[in-house]
């Protein structure tokens, strides 16, 4: 697989009083970004879909998880401390683990 880029992964882990979140930083991955849009009744409306791959399958990626471009901050409590960087929240993520290039696909907005 080509890489294009490094990422970091934050996933939120529920707490008593609060939610916090891990990160995991990926030295390797694909990224892509196009921008889908339709018209509808308000007009033309626009939204960047983000695609990336990763081949370490060992890392932890599920729905609702935060991918930013490149090495992101070591702790955040918010999801607005990684407002200052390119970032999308994973919608989905494939785990394909067969086939000649096994990785995982994981797609967000």
């Amino acid at each position: 697989m080509i890489a294009n880029a490094d990422c970091t992964v934050y996933y939120r882990v529920p707490g008593k009083d609060c939610d916090t979140f891990k990160m995991q930083y990926v030295p390797e991955c694909w990224w892509f970004c196009d921008e889908k849009s339709s018209i509808t009744t308000d007009g033309l409306k626009s939204a960047d879909v983000f695609t990336v791959r990763i081949e370490d399958l060992s890392i932890k990626v599920a729905k609702g998880d935060y991918l930013v471009r490149g090495r992101g901050p070591k702790t955040i409590q918010t999801v607005r401390d990684i407002a200052g960087f390119e970032y999308f929240k994973v919608t989905s993520a494939n785990y394909n683990r067969f086939g000649s290039n096994p990785h995982i696909k994981v797609v967000g907005a």
